[in-house]
């Protein structure tokens, strides 16, 4: 089922540094693809991990399918995140030492409480060969392509079946052509699970696909 991101009059700044992040209201609607843009240096990744529970915000709420995430412990916004958010890295953020069926089980090892059951083993597996990785599940991230270490981590975020998938620059460390596919793939994996999607992207020539555009240089509403 998909969920709604709301945002309202987060602040947020690093230290005493010089960059801070100010944003009046973001809403991000049920089943929506939305693309956030901006220039290097706006807060586009520390939006996403202000929106996930990475981060806290100095102000301001962050809701999620209608249940406050930003006052939460720690520990409570990690559970959430594991089990209702699901997070493609730019790195991928892949584990070196487990294989590609272990990363893409991992959200299942780091919160027991979402059971890892023959449900969930039979979902990897059909993700495995919706994203053509069936094959790979033994392999340790060094013996594969970037390509297919992207569609383990799409699997990944995918695999608990939640509600917001959030990307960050989905396609930076990708080749133009793998970047496409890797796109093609996101869209289609989250349309099937009717996930509402979230993507940071540099990339303008992705934007006519998505519903919505918010540029962080303009402000969000």
């Amino acid at each position: 089922m998909s969920a709604r991101l709301e945002a309202a009059d987060l602040r947020f700044r690093y230290g005493e540094g010089d960059f801070a992040l100010d944003l009046e209201g973001l809403v991000v609607e049920p089943g929506e693809a939305v693309a956030c843009i901006g220039p290097s240096g706006c807060g586009k990744t520390t939006l996403l991990r202000l929106l996930t529970g990475q981060l806290v915000p100095d102000a301001g709420t962050v809701t999620l399918a209608d249940r406050p995430l930003s006052a939460l412990s720690d520990q409570a916004r990690r559970a959430r995140r594991l089990r209702e958010v699901g997070l493609v890295f730019q790195d991928f953020a892949l584990l070196d030492y487990l294989s590609a069926r272990d990363n893409l089980l991992l959200p299942y090892r780091l919160s027991p409480e979402l059971g890892l059951d023959d449900s969930a083993r039979a979902r990897a597996d059909e993700l495995a060969r919706a994203t053509g990785i069936a094959g790979l599940l033994s392999r340790k991230p060094a013996r594969l392509s970037q390509g297919e270490r992207q569609r383990v981590a799409l699997c990944r975020a995918l695999v608990t079946e939640p509600g917001l998938v959030v990307a960050d620059e989905p396609t930076g460390n990708l080749d133009p052509r793998a970047g496409a596919a890797a796109v093609d793939l996101l869209f289609e994996q989250v349309r099937a699970r009717g996930a509402t999607l979230l993507v940071v992207t540099h990339d303008h020539l992705l934007l006519p696909r998505f519903d919505r555009v918010l540029d962080l240089a303009e402000g969000a509403a």
